[in-house]
């Protein structure tokens, strides 16, 4: 038990010890200051204050202060039609109510706790969270060390272009959550992938290469700009940085995460189409600009694309889409020139055919 002169004091006190779990307001003396406190109790930013329970005392409460108090959720206990020994007693067996429902509530907010931490998959993108993805990550640069090969952390960072001016509350949330799913239903199974932040996502890659690990860095652009990643009428804008085992391998989980974080953050901030690797602390990069790469582009998505009015981001991809198409076209011109000669043989055989009649009816008529 702690007994205070004012408001003030009390207040003071819950800030600064912890181990305060119950207030009790006299009323009686000082209802304005009592009910202020009250207030700043339910407004407060800290949690633990913010829940804390809470007795008013009052003399013969009416129904005006019974409902003010109901609002600021404290226990009325009015104390004019009891003994002082009854009132004693009724207040500490509130008392003692009130500070089991506190370690109770404390017990569950600590299970919660322990419980999202063991958590390892994040529902709303079905993704690998954080915590989860860098201790899986851990697994694969200890193998990778052992075994002589390589790691790659692919970074994504995303911006959506909405159909109109102003989103609804939480519209952007949910529009990256299946963002989120369509990129964990695009991942392999020997990948790791997670939301590292609102907007950015970041999935881990044994390195069999450079040129593969950039072309499933491209597959991946092309999934999650594709017309429909994000809901119908969303743009979906890509900033992809790459870091590797192999540049640094005294690096950790977390150290591999941030580098490949600040190249696609680097990515973002110059509006580049390129895929950023290979970038010091000194700004210095170097990329790779997926326009130029053969997998970055295929029929399906040139059409998609062009379905969508989106027919500029074709064009720097024609060679190779033309290159990709070679082969139907020189089928189909093969069809066509069989269908000719096809075409001229039948009608040669007719006129053949045409031309010898008259001569076997004069031989009959002979």
């Amino acid at each position: 038990m702690r007994d205070v002169p004012d408001g003030e004091a009390a207040w003071q006190a819950v800030l600064l010890d912890s181990s305060i779990r119950v207030v009790v307001v006299d009323l009686a003396v000082a209802a304005a200051r009592g009910q202020e406190l009250l207030g700043r109790l339910r407004a407060s930013k800290v949690h633990r204050i913010r829940v804390m329970p809470a007795i008013a005392l009052l003399e013969q409460g009416s129904d005006a202060e019974r409902e003010k108090l109901r609002g600021l959720e404290a226990t009325e206990l009015a104390t004019g039609s009891l003994t002082p020994a009854a009132a004693a007693n009724e207040l500490l067996a509130r008392l003692q109510v009130l500070i089991e429902l506190a370690h109770t509530r404390e017990a569950l907010n600590e299970s919660r706790s322990e419980l999202d931490s063991t958590r390892s998959i994040d529902p709303e993108t079905e993704l690998l969270t954080p915590a989860a993805f860098d201790k899986q990550v851990e697994k694969l640069l200890s193998y990778a060390r052992r075994a002589l090969s390589d790691l790659a952390l692919i970074c994504i960072r995303v911006e959506l272009s909405m159909p109109h001016s102003e989103a609804w509350d939480g519209e952007i949330a949910t529009r990256m959550n299946l963002v989120g799913r369509a990129l964990a239903s695009s991942v392999r199974l020997e990948d790791l992938a997670t939301r590292s932040e609102p907007t950015e996502f970041c999935v881990a890659t044994q390195n069999n290469g450079m040129t593969d690990m950039l072309r499933f860095a491209a597959r991946l652009r092309k999934v999650l700009e594709n017309v429909d990643s994000a809901g119908p009428g969303v743009e979906v804008w890509t900033c992809i940085g790459v870091a590797t085992l192999s540049e640094d391998l005294r690096r950790g989980a977390a150290e591999l995460r941030a580098q490949a974080q600040r190249r696609a953050q680097m990515a973002q901030s110059s509006r580049s189409r390129r895929i950023m690797l290979g970038a010091s602390e000194s700004g210095k990069s170097g990329g790779f600009d997926p326009r130029a790469e053969s997998g970055s582009m295929d029929i399906s998505l040139a059409l998609a694309l062009i379905g969508s009015g989106r027919g500029a981001e074709v064009l720097p991809h024609m060679p190779r889409l033309l290159q990709q198409l070679s082969p139907l076209l020189r089928l189909i011109r093969e069809q066509q020139n069989q269908a000719v000669a096809a075409a001229a043989a039948k009608a040669a055989t007719q006129a053949a055919a045409g031309s010898a009649t008259p001569t076997t009816v004069a031989q009959t008529e002979k």
